[in-house]
């Protein structure tokens, strides 16, 4: 019994001896083959889904790039491959990064206008640059409107920086939004920058060409989205837009004259309509043009409208209820109220070489005791006409023409008109 246990303890002793010689001089186990990024890339290229399910569950990196400069997660996007990016994602892919062109992911999704990837990719960007421009020139947002996802074109004009100048696609979303009536928008767009918008390839704003082109509904949505009524046109202004321009002495304040404005443009062209909504929304009627220091008042007197002078002024008599109509020929003037005349008197007009101007004017402002300072005399009672350099005013009458220009009236007939008439009555000298 005790030989048999013996025997039992010298063979375990020889089996285990073997086994560790086995061990020792054995080949080694199979070395576990690394997947690469590249692996990666190469898979997302060529949809080979259980490549890319080997990849993720191997913990491959999912930032590689291939030849182009594209990470998995940009060739994704772009195949439109939605499954494989929101994995990408959750695999740790990083959102933001470009290929070599400056194109992302985030523009991807954008032209495609995959509204839910695209709000996937933007809560994790961590460097938005949504004016970025990759190398051809092309931008998120021009590729959000060719997408033609309303909310992805929204999100990305929310969060453009402001800006001065604007771009090709800016202009374009203001055009489109103008064309649907967005007025959002348009005050988006607006708010975002601080130079007022100017038709593609163009130097005058919007907002003037509507008021010398007439179009009123431009006009009014624009004005009601933020348009900034004092907007000045430039230096220089498109040919198409001083072809609009009706009066030759408006046009030659436009080209030769500067910081004009589109109050004084509405005075000029007469649009009554667009310049009572221009002072309504804030428009400062007394400014002046830098050369000659002309206000908006200055330019309708002179263009000769006197409706658009009334309302600069403030106000102003119908001519059907009040004028004064002035006869060079009978060197007489007649008061006229509701159409008939309820007082008339002598005058003296502008002799030979002085001429007293012809037309229809607005009394622009009144003075009690007025003194010339072309000729240093005194001039009681004048009332200018059209911020012009005559009037009427008390003086001597002669019985033929005899002023330089003004008309001169009795002294009782000076004071009477002082008296009675107001600033912005409308004055016919024919």
């Amino acid at each position: 019994m005790r030989g048999s246990n013996r025997r039992i303890v010298f063979l375990a002793g020889v089996a285990l001896f073997i086994l560790v010689w086995a061990t020792a001089i054995g080949p080694e186990p199979p070395a576990r083959i690394a997947i690469s990024p590249n692996e990666l890339v190469r898979a997302v290229t060529l949809h080979r889904d259980s490549l890319i399910d080997l990849c993720l569950m191997d913990r491959v990196d999912p930032n590689g790039r291939d030849a182009e400069g594209r990470t998995s997660l940009l060739i994704a996007t772009s195949q439109q491959d939605w499954k494989t990016v929101r994995r990408l994602i959750d695999a740790g892919a990083i959102v933001d990064l470009p290929d070599k062109s400056g194109f992302t992911p985030l523009m991807a999704a954008a032209a495609h206008g995959n509204i839910d990837i695209f709000g996937l990719l933007l809560a994790r960007t961590t460097n938005l640059h949504a004016e970025g421009r990759t190398n051809d020139g092309r931008d998120l947002l021009g590729m959000a409107l060719d997408g033609g996802n309303p909310g992805i074109v929204e999100t990305v004009l929310e969060r453009l920086p402001p800006m001065q100048q604007w771009t090709t696609s800016t202009r374009r979303a203001l055009g489109a939004a103008l064309l649907g009536g967005d007025k959002e928008q348009i005050r988006l767009l607006l708010r975002k920058h601080s130079m007022p918008p100017t038709p593609e390839g163009r130097n005058v704003p919007f907002l003037a060409y509507s008021i010398a082109g007439s179009n009123s509904s431009l006009f009014r949505t624009l004005l009601a989205c933020g348009a900034d009524p004092n907007t000045v046109l430039p230096s220089r202004c498109d040919k198409d837009f001083l072809a609009l321009l009706s009066s030759n002495s408006l046009r030659s304040y436009v080209e030769e004259d500067r910081n004009l404005t589109v109050v004084m443009l509405a005075a000029g062209l007469g649009q009554d309509d667009y310049l009572r909504a221009l002072l309504d929304a804030g428009a400062n009627r007394n400014r002046l043009t830098s050369r000659d220091r002309m206000s908006a008042l200055d330019i309708a007197a002179e263009t000769g409208h006197w409706r658009a002078a009334q309302i600069l002024l403030g106000g102003g008599p119908p001519p059907d209820q009040l004028r004064l109509e002035i006869s060079l020929a009978l060197q007489r003037v007649a008061l006229v109220k509701n159409g008939v005349p309820v007082y008339r008197t002598q005058c003296s007009t502008g002799r030979p070489g002085y001429s007293t101007k012809r037309g229809e004017f607005v009394i622009t402002n009144k003075e009690r005791y007025h003194r010339s300072t072309i000729y240093h005399v005194d001039m009681p009672y004048f009332m200018r006409l059209s911020c012009l350099d005559f009037g009427m005013h008390a003086g001597y009458v002669a019985d033929h023409p005899a002023s330089h220009g003004c008309i001169r009236l009795p002294e009782d007939a000076a004071r009477k008109f002082f008296s009675e008439i107001p600033v912005g009555t409308v004055v016919t000298v024919q």
